[in-house]
């Protein structure tokens, strides 16, 4: 997910940190937020030289086209308002900035789709909100994002979408 990305990157939701350590030297700067301050005070040992910061993806606390690229695992199948966090990940890109998304999404297998559909409600309770039916693809696509690679996964139940901001 990190792999050939330059600049000033912003990591949306990082958690404990495990993709810190993966990121090119050509990135110049990691910016990485999650609401989660325990999360963050684990993530700390696992790459010195990041700014680790409690925030929202919803409400994200930078300038506008602050950042080059940003890169996000798992973060848009539990936020509660995904479109409001896409939006805020556009302001904070620069123009021609990546997004880098691996998500949970809903699978284009119709049986699989409704399972997905029929476990969610109790998945979201045991996994701090994912909803396993989510169509990342097309809030990315509605939030005005050009997406320029989409890769499905485990039957098309996982996604990894690249795009750009115009």
């Amino acid at each position: 997910l990190v792999e050939g990305l330059s600049g000033r990157v912003l990591e949306v939701g990082a958690g404990t940190g495990l993709a810190l350590p993966g990121y090119p030297d050509s990135v110049t700067s990691v910016t990485a937020v999650d609401v989660d301050l325990g999360a963050l005070t684990r993530a700390r040992v696992r790459r010195s030289g990041v700014a680790l910061l409690q925030a929202d993806a919803q409400a994200l606390p930078f300038a506008e086209a602050s950042f080059d690229a940003v890169v996000s695992s798992l973060v848009f199948c539990c936020v509660d308002a995904p479109a409001t966090a896409l939006a805020e990940v556009m302001r904070v890109l620069k123009p021609g900035g990546e997004l880098r998304l691996l998500e949970h999404v809903r699978a284009p297998n119709p049986v699989l789709a409704t399972a997905q559909d029929l476990l969610t409600p109790a998945w979201r309770k045991l996994s701090g909100g994912c909803r396993l039916n989510r169509d990342t693809f097309r809030l990315v696509e509605t939030a005005g994002f050009h997406v320029v690679r989409r890769e499905q996964r485990l039957g098309g139940v996982g996604e990894f979408i690249f795009a750009r901001r115009p």
